[in-house]
């Protein structure tokens, strides 16, 4: 049910006007609260009625990241842009200092760990990768969880193939 409206909520975003997706676009790393009333209105014609009001930080930066792509662009869960950028030897021991303090960082109202994730999403976007959205909402749901199995599954993503892990993720 929340992956069906995580993507219906994306559908909705990419059907927004340009000028709105700009606006969503241009707040890529702004929390919420700190918003342009634009991008604000935008996403809450988009937003789910039934999301709950602890996740909507979590929908507006995901949708704000997803705007920076067209809307018809490829996109790749973030664990296989990861690995994918992990094999390069020139970005190998950059990507891995960023995906570092990124996991040591958890979601909180002060927005540091979503400006420190839109940087690292704008390196991917340097590379020509575009990441699947819908995927990284699904992961920032659960970023706190205390086992941290989003965290573990994006640093075994740098150093192991993503299909090779995921027979692990219920452990």
């Amino acid at each position: 049910m929340t992956s069906e409206r995580i993507t219906s909520f994306l559908q909705r975003v990419d059907q927004l006007p340009k000028g709105d997706r700009t606006a969503l676009k241009r707040e890529a790393g702004t929390m919420l609260l700190q918003a342009d009333g634009r991008a604000v209105r935008a996403f809450y014609q988009c937003l789910p009625s039934q999301v709950k009001q602890w996740e909507e930080e979590r929908y507006f930066a995901a949708a704000c990241l997803h705007c920076l792509w067209e809307a018809d662009a490829v996109r790749q869960p973030m664990e296989q842009v990861l690995y994918q950028l992990g094999q390069d030897s020139e970005l190998s021991e950059s990507m891995g200092h960023r995906l570092e303090s990124l996991l040591d960082l958890s979601w909180d109202e002060d927005g540091y760990l979503l400006t420190k994730l839109t940087r690292l999403v704008k390196v991917v976007k340097s590379k020509n990768y575009a990441v699947d959205c819908a995927s990284l909402l699904g992961d920032l749901l659960y970023w706190n969880g205390e086992k941290q199995n989003v965290q573990l599954k994006w640093a075994r993503a740098l150093y192991m193939k993503p299909e090779d892990n995921t027979s692990r993720e219920g452990a």
